[in-house]
Order: structure tokens, then C-alpha cells, then sequence
């Protein structure tokens, strides 16, 4: 218990749909509690029981997974810990417009103790949330207080870029996740979209009208957007693609360590194998 006029240590809770590569958050201060993918009848913890690569092999046998927030049990259990342990806890999560989420750790913060569980919706998902925890980890592993974590993150959370090239909107479409980019729908088959994801809304950004195109356009856009700070490389079942995109992003910002991102069960269930994309924070004027 943290004496009378000293800070508690922080600890930072996300959820699965962060996407985080292997080994990247290691030794920081961050869990996670795993949203929940259905596919015929079963239900897997994403990424805890059904690993990606299995997902995508589901995926491409013709599965059509439903996905679900965390309980607010599932939460509250982690947090109880965390208190318990003497932490005081930033809890930063999936853009709610795209999830129920982030109301499911709402209702456990409120039945902990919520003046030491602080909420924060990235209006991200995939690294572009990711990005925001580890850096909010870092914060609190400096010894930052909950608040000064919160107002970094509320600047923060404009920094957010992340662009991806599509096969099809048809997994989108289906799980009702599609907003903006439903302007795509009716384009001819053949038609790539390449989307963003802006304050929590999935957007159109152009047609292209094969995938090759679609990597010369993400490059582009990074381009466009550098110097990064953080940046991944995503995927979901396009290593090749991605070891491409990967290099040609180093080329244009020598030094920047670019990891790969394999997408999880649950964002893969609505942006569908093949998907291709970067997620970064830019450069951090402040």
C-alpha cells in the first residue's frame, strides 16, 4: 500500500486486439485480457487458445468466426489482482465505435474502484492501439501518474496512422465493422480497397485495382506521413507482401526498428486473409 502523499505504481491493461508481435512488450507493465472468437459452435480466447495461423487456415477452409468482448468478469478479475498488488490501473482499449470492449471494463472499473481504474479509448485497434499501450507502459514504468499517462495518451492518440490494403470487404461487410468504406461496396470484384481506420471509423481511402498497386500506396502513404516514431509492418497470412513493404519502409527510414504484426483472430475476422498494412505513431512534436 503506497504511503499517504505517494504515487502507486501504475500498471496498463488492453486487450487482445492490440496485435502485439512476440517479445515486444516484454518486461514492461501491460496485460491483457483476451476477447473471445466463435467458429462453429466453440469459443476460443484470441490469441490464448487459437493462435493466428490456425485462425487463417479456419479462415481459409470457408469458417465464418463471431467475435465477443471480454466479460466484465474477465476484467474484473484482472483488476482486483492489480489492486491488490498496489498498483493503480490505466486500462486502454479497442476504439468502442468498433467494440463493446471498452463498456465491459467500464462496468468491472466501477465495481472495483473506479478513482484508481482510469479508462482510455485509443480509437484505434491492431498496433495503432498497441503502439498507445507500450508507450504508456513506458510511462508507467518511469513512475508517471495515472493522469499525466492519461493526458499523454489524449495527445498521443492523433498520432495514429494505420492504413491497409484489403483482398475484400466482404469480411468486413459481414460483421457489420464496414463505416465509411461502405462507399466500396458495388465496385467491381476485382477492386482492392485500401482503408484507414480515423477515430475509431473504418474509412475509404482509394480503389486500387491490383494488389501490387496497393503496396506501391501504402509505401506512399508512409511516406507522406514520416518521420515515425513507432511503426509495424501488419498482416494476416501475407509474409511475403509484408517482408517487401517491411523492407521498403526501412529504406525510407534507415534505423527505425519495423516489426511484423500478425494479425489476431479477432481483427482478422473482419478484415479477411491477405491483408497488408502499417501501423505507426509520427513523429512527437511535444
Amino acid at each position: 500500500m503506497a504511503a499517504e502523499g505517494t504515487l502507486r505504481p501504475v500498471w496498463i491493461v488492453t486487450d487482445s486486439t492490440a496485435d502485439f508481435p512476440p517479445g515486444l512488450t516484454d518486461g514492461l507493465p501491460i496485460s491483457v485480457v483476451p476477447l473471445i472468437v466463435e467458429i462453429e459452435g466453440r469459443s476460443y480466447r484470441d490469441r490464448v487458445d487459437l493462435s493466428p495461423e490456425e485462425f487463417l487456415a479456419r479462415l481459409r477452409e470457408g469458417a465464418l468466426p463471431r467475435t465477443s468482448q471480454p466479460s466484465a468478469g474477465a476484467f474484473q478479475h484482472v483488476y482486483q489482482e492489480l489492486l491488490e498488488q498496489g498498483y493503480d490501473i490505466v486500462s486502454i482499449h479497442i476504439a468502442a465505435t468498433l467494440s463493446g470492449t471498452l463498456n465491459s471494463a467500464r462496468v468491472a472499473a466501477q465495481a472495483v474502484d473506479p478513482q484508481r481504474v482510469h479508462l482510455f479509448d485509443s480509437g484505434s485497434v491492431s498496433m495503432g492501439l498497441g503502439w498507445l499501450v507500450i508507450e504508456a507502459a513506458e510511462l508507467a514504468a518511469a513512475g508517471q501518474s495515472p493522469q499525466a499517462i492519461l493526458d499523454y495518451l489524449d495527445r498521443r492518440r492523433r498520432d495514429i496512422r494505420l492504413f491497409a490494403i484489403l483482398e475484400t470487404l466482404e469480411y468486413l461487410h459481414k460483421g457489420g465493422r464496414i463505416g465509411r468504406a461502405a462507399a466500396f461496396l458495388g465496385s467491381a470484384l476485382q477492386i482492392k480497397p485500401l482503408i484507414t481506420v480515423h477515430e475509431g471509423v473504418v474509412e475509404p481511402v482509394e480503389r486500387v485495382r491490383t494488389f501490387k498497386r496497393g503496396v506501391e500506396r501504402l509505401v506512399e502513404l508512409a511516406q507522406l506521413h514520416m518521420p515515425f516514431d513507432r511503426l509495424a509492418v501488419l498482416h494476416l497470412g501475407a509474409e511475403g507482401p509484408a517482408g517487401e513493404l517491411r523492407d521498403r519502409l526501412q529504406a525510407l527510414q534507415p534505423g527505425l526498428r519495423i516489426p511484423f504484426s500478425q494479425i489476431g483472430t479477432v481483427v482478422g475476422t473482419y478484415v479477411g486473409p491477405g491483408t497488408l498494412g502499417f501501423a505507426g505513431l509520427v513523429r512527437h512534436a511535444g
